[in-house]
């Protein structure tokens, strides 16, 4: 089991989203960076996805990324357990978005994916 929102947990997301056909499949083509970010805690992580090749990197610093989805880790930790799912907390302000409204639209089941891999994963808060 892997502690949430750390490197390893990360890494765990992206095997995830690496061996998900259906992530393969709505990535094709795709060329974006993607940064998740918890305020309260000195790092970022950076996923980066190019026609269906997806990684992700810690990153100390702020980093621009097309899209970022920020929040502190108790919210992120919701999100985690199931308890608020991703739409839900950037409609309700919980999680600040920032990108392309009109992209994140068209990428909607993209973004929902990688919610899925992430409360998919054994881990321990």
């Amino acid at each position: 089991m892997v502690k949430f929102f750390s490197d390893d947990f990360f890494k765990e997301v992206e095997t995830t989203l690496t061996a998900d056909p259906k992530w393969q499949e709505g990535t094709k083509g795709m060329k974006s960076t993607i940064l998740l970010s918890a305020t309260d805690l000195p790092a970022s992580y950076l996923l980066t996805v190019e026609s269906g090749n997806t990684s992700i990197q810690k990153t100390e610093t702020p980093t621009p990324a097309e899209f970022s989805f920020e929040g502190t880790y108790e919210v992120w930790s919701r999100v985690g357990k199931g308890d608020l799912d991703l739409q839900s907390a950037v409609l309700k302000g919980s999680l600040r978005f920032k990108g392309s409204i009109t992209k994140i639209l068209f990428y909607k089941d993209r973004f929902l994916r990688i919610a899925d891999a992430i409360k998919g994963i054994q881990k321990e808060y």
